[in-house]
């Protein structure tokens, strides 16, 4: 009975081994995921993002609003069909001569009755409708929906601009939120180190006790500075998964960029023209304008006929299918015009003219507008981007001098020539030398975002490289 307990123990840690075995095996068999480019996330953005895909379905809403369009130019089909039960059979009064049969000659005048259809009525008919003027009504709605087409493109663009944007920033937050838990968790290092340097001078009587409690103090926030900047890179790379349309939770990685932008044009005034010329934002309210120009002819059409040419084939009768009629043909063919003309509306037209024209003098003021807020912007971008670069080297300079004021005090500190006191402002001053150093470095990465989104185009071919650790 023994050795079967034993069998059976030894045969259950085979199962749990191969287990794990197994498990450890498929864990490293799973695919690491590969950094993603700047230049990859941005096309990943504009391939997958929902706010891309409902700008494609709003344009293909357009198409078939021009295909409708188009179709009210052809012959339109129709068909009829019609039962009628009559309380009593219909009949007419029929003026008629009396007349003598037996003299053969006319004696007077009298009414009678005659029947003109049976009690059971069917009708049906096919009816085909071409219009051939309606006063320039359906080519203006062509047109129009021409234009909605267009527009439509043009918002494809804008969504994909919008996207790209989000996308570089959301990479930009990424990165930045890497590197600054990167300086936290190296801060907590340092200060852990200088815990126990604190707590061993403590046990060699070298300092008093508040400094070691002030540096195990030290240390607990550096710990708590810590899991808040990872919670923070978290959040960061979820909303970089929500500008993908990847799941939440996806581990997205992404690859690193230079340290600092490539050059853009220097000249703001530049800028700003090249803004006035590349912004989808006016193209689309300049098509808006083309849309309420053409409103307005079509405003106009209600002055004028419209004339339709109509062909029709009927047939009458008392059965279901209108065949047996002892009255009248039971079927008959028609060709015709139909014109028709509303001319008094009581001044309806000409005031849904001069609606249409106020709005187009209204999106004119609109479009200066937005033409200046476009400048501001390209100016406002293009100073945070000087800024930004500035701030590069001012942090760069200002992170030596830290680096270096740090380990001149752990010197002195070993010594005890300094105190715990001088160590931590050391460190803290570091750590934000740090903090601001990377900031200043994505700071431009995103500065220069908003200027291409604010000019309408990309005014760099690539950033990819790699950030300096410094």
């Amino acid at each position: 009975m023994a050795d079967f307990d034993k069998m059976g123990m030894r045969f259950f840690g085979v199962i749990l081994l191969a287990g794990v075995l197994c498990s450890a095996w498929a864990m490293a068999a799973e695919p690491v995921p590969q950094p993603l480019s700047m230049n990859r996330a941005v096309a990943l953005a504009a391939a997958n993002n929902r706010l891309v895909r409902e700008a494609i379905q709003n344009g293909r809403a357009a198409e078939a609003a021009y295909r409708s369009a188009r179709a009210d130019l052809f012959a339109k089909a129709s068909a009829g069909y019609s039962y009628t039960r009559f309380k009593e059979q219909p009949y007419m009064w029929v003026e008629g001569y009396t007349v003598d049969t037996n003299l053969g000659t006319i004696t007077g005048l009298r009414n009678y009755q005659k029947t003109t259809s049976d009690k059971d009525l069917v009708e049906w008919n096919l009816t085909l409708t071409q219009p051939l003027f309606t006063g320039f009504a359906l080519t203006t709605r062509l047109k129009m929906a021409e234009l909605g087409m267009k527009s439509s493109q043009v918002e494809e663009t804008i969504a994909v601009q919008d996207v790209v944007k989000q996308a570089k920033l959301a990479v930009i937050n990424v990165l930045l939120a890497e590197k600054l838990l990167t300086v936290a968790v190296e801060t907590e290092k340092s200060i852990a180190a200088h815990a126990r340097n604190a707590e061993n001078f403590y046990d060699q009587g070298l300092i008093p006790y508040n400094d070691q409690l002030q540096a195990n103090v030290a240390l607990a926030d550096a710990i708590q500075q810590r899991v808040a900047q990872a919670a923070r890179r978290e959040m960061a790379v979820a909303a970089l998964n929500s500008v993908l349309d990847l799941p939440i939770g996806h581990p997205t990685r992404v690859a690193e960029l230079a340290e600092g932008p490539v050059a853009a044009p220097d000249d703001p005034e530049m800028l700003m023209d090249l803004a006035i010329r590349r912004r989808p934002e006016l193209k689309a309210l300049d098509l808006g304008r083309q849309k309420l120009v053409q409103g307005r002819v079509l405003a106009r059409s209600a002055y004028y006929p419209t004339i339709n040419l109509v062909g029709q084939y009927r047939q009458k009768g008392e059965d279901w299918a209108a065949t047996d009629n002892s009255y009248d043909n039971p079927h008959n063919a028609l060709v015709g015009v139909q014109a028709q003309w509303t001319f008094f509306e009581w001044g309806k037209t000409r005031s849904e003219e001069a609606r249409v024209r106020h709005e187009i003098e209204a999106l004119d003021e609109k479009i200066n507008g937005v033409k200046q807020a476009l400048r501001l912007e390209t100016k406002d971008a293009f100073i945070r981007l000087q800024v930004a670069r500035e701030n590069v080297r001012t942090a760069n300079a200002a992170l030596d001098q830290a680096r270096e004021n740090l380990r001149i005090v752990n010197t002195r500190y070993a010594q005890q020539m300094a105190t715990s006191t001088d160590v931590l402002d050391a460190n803290t001053k570091q750590t934000r030398a740090r903090a601001n150093y990377f900031g200043a470095v994505y700071g431009c990465h995103s500065a220069l975002a908003e200027l291409e989104r604010a000019v309408g185009q990309p005014l760099t071919a690539d950033l990819s490289g790699t950030v300096q650790q410094p």
